[in-house]
């Protein structure tokens, strides 16, 4: 009987979720990751690492768009629940920025510190924080996409 799916061992699924091991120059992407990210928080004016709820995991970087009440694009970082962080992916804020879109990049704790329940609690607080706080970053809560 399969484990999930065709994975007929727990090796074989957790293997699907090890992107490090599957993708060759992963490092390398990473390293273009952090220097454009970089970059974007050197060229956008941006309001790092603010607190949406309790735990230190919990914050987001702002990257304002100069439209007032700009429509406001939330953005969770990847890395399969276990690795990486908002700021690696920071670089995702230039062009929607250019568009006029306020961006948002939102940080969570990682598996296997907390469980997928608690990261969709700690999503479900960012998107509440951006909802509840739009106004003061410039942003129109009736238009946030995630």
């Amino acid at each position: 009987m399969a484990l999930y799916r065709h994975f007929t061992s727990q090796e074989a699924l957790n293997a699907e979720y090890d992107v490090g091991r599957s993708v060759t120059n992963f490092p390398a992407i990473i390293d273009f990751y952090m220097r454009e990210s970089a970059r974007v928080r050197e060229d956008l004016p941006s309001d790092l690492d603010v607190p949406y709820g309790p735990t230190r995991a919990e914050h987001l970087d702002i990257f304002r768009s100069e439209r007032p009440a700009a429509p406001i694009l939330i953005f969770f970082h990847g890395g399969y629940w276990r690795s990486l962080s908002s700021k690696e992916y920071n670089l995702v804020a230039r062009g929607p920025v250019s568009a006029g879109v306020t961006t948002l990049l939102v940080n969570y704790a990682l598996c296997p510190d907390v469980t997928i329940e608690e990261i969709v609690r700690q999503a479900r607080a960012a998107v509440a924080w951006a909802y509840r706080n739009a106004a003061s970053f410039g942003g129109d809560r009736e238009r946030i996409y995630v």
